[in-house]
């Protein structure tokens, strides 16, 4: 019996070692995003930065839906055929597939600007801010993917490492933009030629450790990532709609000027995230790797406090500290701040749950639940917006991942207690599981 306990105590031990680091690397990467917030809204104000923070949003939106999920579907199959030639042979097919996704990217990023332009903003469709959104986009892209090899190979550290430094890239970027020229083009511009320079460090990082092979793609491996991540994509696209949408009702309604205002309570609000979604990382492969219902109910909760209590902590310095940093033209952020908190506790679970679906396999029920949260989403901000304006963005969002949260859970529970324990899965390509 104390040889069990000492070996849960080691177990418990480890888990915990990449989870603080995680945390501590999320800290590190959203201190990096609130630093070049702030700057951004204060050099800027509300229109100018209003624009950037659509270019912004753009650039995510188009990185996550030309990747097609090919990442969430690498760390699905990845820890069962590592070190043999279809792990090979996976690898390589997933850096042909970003390859693909930085051209394909780039473009979808330039059309949606050109036609959001005429709905928001002609500012989206000058020149100079499609080249800044051109480059952006390619540092999402490559946020997007890169991470998602380091996890899929258990390297949490690394990946989460080489995430925060492409975000505080980006954030040199816009220091040095600043000094320069003080519009939104120049300083997204900026951004992203940071966290293209330091994206390219990584890639070459990879490739020398043998996670980005360039050796031809397999045909069957590649046709695998694309058709069970794609499976997938409703659930990363939904989320990044859920999460992103707002933006886009709320300059079509309210202008820019008012995205610039509740983009500072948007980005203040995300920082009780970073708990909730380094436990989802991990629990991303411990699912993978055959875990069951009590460990993941474990780490629900833990997420679900952590949440909470950073969302104390950031409400009460935020009310303080939104005005005398951003001036009163920036006021109203301060109550959007409190209700968007609200959204975060709410969406802690689901950080966790979602995870859990697409380590498991379940694919296509990942999918099919984020593409009904993003519908619902869309629904209740074309309501909302329109009525209530930023408020009516915020509670939307409580809302709709009160609802993420449950759904997922009612979805996980039952499949993993049937999940496949770590002594008895075989070695061999695992079923992408619906």
């Amino acid at each position: 019996m104390e040889n069990a306990g000492t070996g849960t105590q080691v177990a418990a031990a480890r888990r915990r070692s990449p989870v603080a680091f995680l945390t501590g690397s999320s800290l590190a990467q959203s201190a990096s995003y609130a630093v070049s917030a702030v700057l951004a809204s204060t050099l800027l104000g509300p229109h100018q930065r209003g624009l950037m923070v659509l270019g912004v949003t753009t650039g995510s939106i188009a990185g996550l839906l030309t990747g097609l999920g090919t990442g969430s579907a690498l760390r699905s199959r990845l820890p069962a055929v590592s070190g043999t030639p279809t792990g090979a042979r996976l690898l390589a097919s997933y850096t042909w597939w970003s390859i693909v996704s930085v051209a394909a990217g780039g473009g979808l990023a330039v059309l949606l600007s050109v036609l959001s332009a005429p709905l928001i903003d002609t500012g989206l469709s000058e020149p100079p801010f499609l080249l800044a959104v051109l480059v952006v986009t390619t540092g999402y892209v490559a946020l997007t993917q890169f991470p998602d090899v380091w996890y899929a190979a258990g390297r949490f550290r690394a990946g989460s490492g080489w995430a925060a430094l492409v975000a505080a890239g980006g954030l040199v970027g816009v220091l040095i933009g600043a000094t320069l020229d003080r519009s939104a083009w120049a300083l997204l511009l900026a951004q992203g030629t940071g966290m293209v320079a330091i994206a390219a460090l990584q890639a070459a990082r990879l490739h020398v450790v043998g996670l980005v092979p360039l050796a031809a793609p397999g045909r069957r491996e590649l046709a695998e990532l694309l058709r069970h991540g794609c499976r997938a994509l409703g659930l990363t696209m939904g989320l990044a709609l859920a999460l992103r949408a707002d933006r886009y009702v709320l300059g079509a309604v309210a202008g820019a000027a008012t995205v610039g205002i509740y983009s500072v309570a948007a980005t203040l609000s995300e920082g009780p995230r970073v708990v909730p979604a380094a436990l989802g990382q991990i629990v991303n492969r411990e699912v993978a790797l055959g875990a069951g219902v009590a460990r993941v109910v474990r780490t629900r909760r833990t997420a679900l406090l952590a949440a909470a209590a950073a969302s104390l902590l950031v409400g009460v310095g935020g009310w303080f500290l939104i005005i005398p940093i951003f001036g009163t033209e920036f006021a109203d952020a301060r109550p959007l701040l409190l209700v968007l908190l609200l959204a975060e506790i709410a969406f802690a679970p689901f950080a966790v749950a979602s995870r859990g679906l697409l380590g498991g396999g379940w694919m296509t029920t990942a999918g099919l639940l984020g593409a009904a949260g993003s519908v619902v989403a869309l629904i209740l901000f074309a309501i909302t917006i329109p009525l209530w304006g930023g408020y009516g963005a915020a509670i939307a969002c409580v809302l709709t991942y009160a609802g993420l949260s449950v759904a997922s859970w009612r979805l996980l529970r039952p499949r993993l207690v049937g999940n496949v324990a770590p002594g008895r899965r075989k070695a061999t390509s695992p079923p992408i599981r619906v």
